[in-house]
């Protein structure tokens, strides 16, 4: 079988044959083991590894964010996106700011409570 891949720049193709070669594999094989690998990849992971990158960066500014006690901050992607005034104006921030996120850090600075919430589509009501 044939397969036609349109649109696939040189350098991406030229890419894909040397790691082939640098492998003993032929092209196909090398593209039906990344396929094989790609199929593999478990969402869930990419969820706790963004938690973990949100994490740290919460427990990095931590010392920093003392000075806004009762103030509402928004981390996600890795890095403090805004300090608001209450917690809905952080969804809002959110959904505008980082719309692709699958975990994000909505908190009051000060505040003991912790809840872990999934981010499910975009919805979320405060």
């Amino acid at each position: 079988m044939t397969l036609v891949i349109r649109g696939l720049d040189e350098k991406t193709k030229r890419s894909l044959r040397a790691e082939a070669v640098r492998r003993g594999l032929k092209l196909a094989q090398a593209i039906k083991e990344a396929f094989q690998l790609w199929q593999s990849y478990d969402q869930e992971t990419a969820t706790l590894s963004e938690r973990d990158i949100n994490n740290a960066c919460y427990n990095a500014l931590q010392q920093e964010l003392q000075k806004y006690a009762g103030k509402t901050i928004l981390i996600s992607e890795g890095r403090l996106i805004g300090i608001y005034e209450n917690p809905r104006g952080a969804a809002k921030d959110l959904k505008l700011k980082a719309p692709e996120a699958r975990h994000a850090i909505v908190t009051v600075v000060g505040q003991d409570r912790r809840e872990e919430l999934e981010w499910l589509s975009g919805s979320l009501n405060l």
